[in-house]
């Protein structure tokens, strides 16, 4: 009923952890397809001590990156409903029985996200949208994109993601932004409001720790692939362009704060002429010119108090 794929990339020392929160689901319905992204530690090995279980499918590649792994896994997945999960995070034990109460509960939908839980920098908090706790409801995804999403923490159709190019090849970051937030354009999403998937932090291996200048690249194609979607749609989701102009605006504050203007003009240079347009002239030239930096922030953080004014949900701690 439902096709776990999940990435191997050296991953050795976190995928056996990860593959025991999976078998021990409550919800027993799933096979697993593991993409062993051409591993050059010991996860093979790991791994081959579950393929007794005949849920349990084991693919192997060369090192192509994350995105082409899971296009891979989606390819092999046997089931319509394809739950994403990273070799180092896990689930709950019943994660996969409440995604699938909101499958039944929402036939339609071709997205779930669900709330879950970080463990990172010794301690753990919740990421929940504060509004749906306890509840498995259709949402707005833009309201508030980033509270309800999370890679390990998302089931999709199979159908809907075949509509895409799936996760973009060459990306080192920001490839699940790119493609999750396409499908919260072209399809129902569904939010299940109970804590549990669990993103596992401070990992040795992941790639959290790039600066910006490093994969500013990367941003500025998620940005203007999403925005090319949403200009096919025939600009039908508002709530999609609130929430870019307001995710764009916070990150034109920490480079103005951080006074690189040479970098914030190669990063506006880069986004689709599209997207610039969606700001009026007037705030475009304060966020371009340093000396007039405080008016720049004072515009910022008055859209600021704007979109929260909106009460979409925010992170409950």
């Amino acid at each position: 009923m439902i096709s776990v794929v999940i990435p191997l990339y050296n991953k050795a020392h976190t995928i056996t952890r990860t593959l025991s929160t999976v078998l021990e689901q409550t919800f027993s319905e799933f096979e697993i397809v593991i993409i062993n992204d051409g591993s050059t530690d010991k996860g093979t090995d790991v791994i081959s001590n579950y393929t007794n279980d005949k849920r349990v499918r084991i693919i192997d590649q060369v090192n192509q990156g994350v995105s082409v792994a899971r296009n891979q896994g989606v390819l092999h997945a046997k089931y319509e409903y394809i739950a994403f999960l990273d070799g180092d995070d896990e689930w709950l034990p019943t994660y996969l029985e409440t995604m699938y109460a909101a499958i039944t509960e929402f036939p339609n939908a071709g997205f779930i996200c669900c709330a879950g839980k970080v463990r990172s920098g010794g301690r753990d908090y919740l990421r929940l949208a504060d509004k749906y706790s306890d509840q498995i409801v259709e949402i707005d995804f833009f309201q508030n994109p980033h509270v309800f999403l999370h890679s390990s923490a998302t089931v999709v159709t199979k159908t809907i993601f075949n509509t895409t190019s799936g996760f973009p090849v060459g990306m080192k970051q920001n490839e699940d932004y790119a493609l999750f937030f396409l499908l919260g354009l072209l399809s129902t999403v569904v939010y299940c409001g109970y804590p549990l998937s669990i993103y596992v932090g401070d990992v040795q291996g992941q790639a959290t720790t790039a600066t910006f200048e490093e994969v500013m690249s990367d941003i500025i194609k998620r940005y203007n692939l999403v925005f090319k979607a949403y200009n096919s749609q025939s600009k039908s989701n508002k709530s999609f362009v609130i929430f870019m102009k307001y995710e764009l605006r916070h990150t034109f504050l920490i480079l103005i704060n951080q006074n690189k203007y040479n970098l914030l003009q190669k990063f506006i240079d880069g986004l689709d002429q599209g997207i610039i347009t969606q700001f009026s002239g007037l705030e475009r030239y304060f966020f371009k010119n340093e000396y007039l930096k405080p008016l720049a922030k004072a515009l910022i953080y008055s859209s600021k108090l704007r979109w929260r004014l909106r009460k979409y949900p925010r992170i409950k701690y």
